[in-house]
């Protein structure tokens, strides 16, 4: 939800400025008609262009393709359907301006203000936000695996604040950032002794690293102090209950457990 809060936030800010400006033509409208069209166009392509890059970088990793390929194909793709509902809104609003663009021009104009809007939501989301607020960050935005001997190195023992468990390697997160190493999750829970816990298949956390937490009796997440948060299997509540980590709540996280 923080990913989509910050995502719609700078896309209305953006449909705000185009409002204003009014490109394209579009100043020749009412103000406020005009507004309220550059933010849906924005939102809507929120909804349609986010989705499919990220699942075309998805696809990409699996299948070993060249990520900037599989970004470009992504957003070329999904500003069809964008600049069809550009078009079909504004021939509903502004039918006279719209009969003066041609279906190819259309595209073109969408691809001309997406493609920059998408890169840089990559940017900010992946190289600035990623190693601190998403769950999976793909691995060719990230800094290469380093190989310990399946280990981390002893500077970090003391300073992990938690483990995410990627494939056959684990992604440790400090204060500073996080790094990818070669090793299997259990041999480096094994190597980090009773500071923490396993919460979950794929996820370790340090005992200091919870500030809080949120949910209920069918989910929990743990809120870490580097903005993480880290999902609670079933299994593992009683075991975090038991260690205290619970009484740490997170203001949205007060209701009782059963």
């Amino acid at each position: 939800m923080h990913r989509w809060a910050r995502l719609f936030s700078w896309t209305t800010l953006g449909g705000l400025l185009c409002g204003l400006v009014g490109p394209y033509g579009s100043f020749i409208a009412n103000p406020i008609s005009r507004i309220c069209f550059w933010i849906a166009v924005f939102w809507v392509g929120t909804l349609i262009l986010w989705p499919s890059v990220m699942g075309a970088l998805r696809f990409a990793e699996r299948r070993g393709l060249p990520i900037l390929f599989a970004m470009a194909g992504a957003t070329l793709a999904a500003c069809l359907p964008l600049s069809l509902f550009a078009w079909v809104v504004c021939n509903l609003f502004w039918p006279v301006h719209a009969s003066g663009i041609r279906p190819q021009e259309w595209y073109v104009l969408t691809l001309v203000l997406a493609a920059p809007a998408t890169a840089l939501a990559l940017w900010f989301e992946h190289f600035r936000f990623a190693d601190t607020h998403s769950y999976w960050v793909p691995r060719s935005f990230a800094r290469p695996a380093i190989d310990t001997g399946g280990r981390l190195p002893d500077r970090l023992v003391e300073l992990v604040l938690c483990l995410q468990m990627e494939d056959h390697h684990v992604r440790a997160y400090t204060a500073a950032g996080s790094s990818l190493y070669f090793a299997a999750m259990r041999d480096v829970v094994g190597q980090l002794g009773p500071r923490g816990l396993q919460v979950h298949r794929s996820w370790w956390v340090a005992q200091d690293a919870v500030a809080g937490w949120t949910g209920d009796a069918r989910g929990v997440e743990l809120d870490l102090t580097n903005g993480l948060k880290v999902p609670v299997a079933r299994s593992r509540i009683a075991a975090i209950r038991a260690a205290g980590w619970l009484d740490r709540q997170a203001e949205a996280g007060r209701s009782a457990l059963a």
